[in-house]
């Protein structure tokens, strides 16, 4: 399982500062573009606020029932493809959301031992698969469409979430390696 570093409080700050700066930037250079933007910005924070309770208790709840122990038995090393399947299933019924919650909630399966195969396709398959977004495609646009289109989707998560693993691979390898010379 990968350790990672815990964020400074104070990192959040740092990017609403920089954010921020960009703003001024935009407001003193085209302040025509400035205010749609700042009305536009104030819209999607509204709408985040709105969704903010349920996604904490969402990823509350997650975090309590998914133990390290269920994670590691279902999305971890060794999982081969039958946890790369689970993954895929698990993202596309999860996909309930908006996109960005997803990434709450695979912070919290890499925190409890899920590979990274695993994270990349749950992501991949909560934005791109997502079994809502199925059904309306299949009104629109026909089952026959749905069908090639998920299936088409499927087969290049896989590719993805195979080749962040291997990259992954080399990254903490060389970073071990590193590490035992110093």
């Amino acid at each position: 399982m990968v350790k990672h570093k815990k964020e400074s409080p104070l990192q959040g700050y740092i990017y609403l500062a920089f954010f921020v700066a960009i703003m001024l930037v935009v407001l003193f250079l085209h302040p025509d573009k400035a205010w749609p933007a700042l009305s536009a910005s104030w819209q999607s924070l509204s709408q985040f606020l709105i969704i903010f309770p349920a996604v904490i208790l969402l990823i509350g709840i997650f975090s309590v029932i998914a133990t390290p122990e269920m994670v590691t038995r279902n999305f971890g090393q060794g999982t081969g493809w039958h946890g790369s399947l689970k993954a895929l299933f698990f993202g596309s019924v999860m996909s309930t959301g908006p996109f960005y919650l997803s990434f709450p909630l695979a912070k919290t399966l890499i925190d409890k031992g899920a590979t990274a195969t695993s994270i990349v396709i749950f992501v991949s398959a909560w934005n791109g698969i997502a079994v809502i977004g199925m059904i309306m495609e299949m009104h629109f646009m026909g089952p026959l469409f749905m069908f090639v289109r998920c299936s088409l989707t499927a087969i290049f998560i896989f590719i993805a979430g195979y080749a962040a693993q291997g990259l992954a691979d080399v990254i903490y390898k060389d970073k071990k390696l590193i590490e035992k010379k110093n």
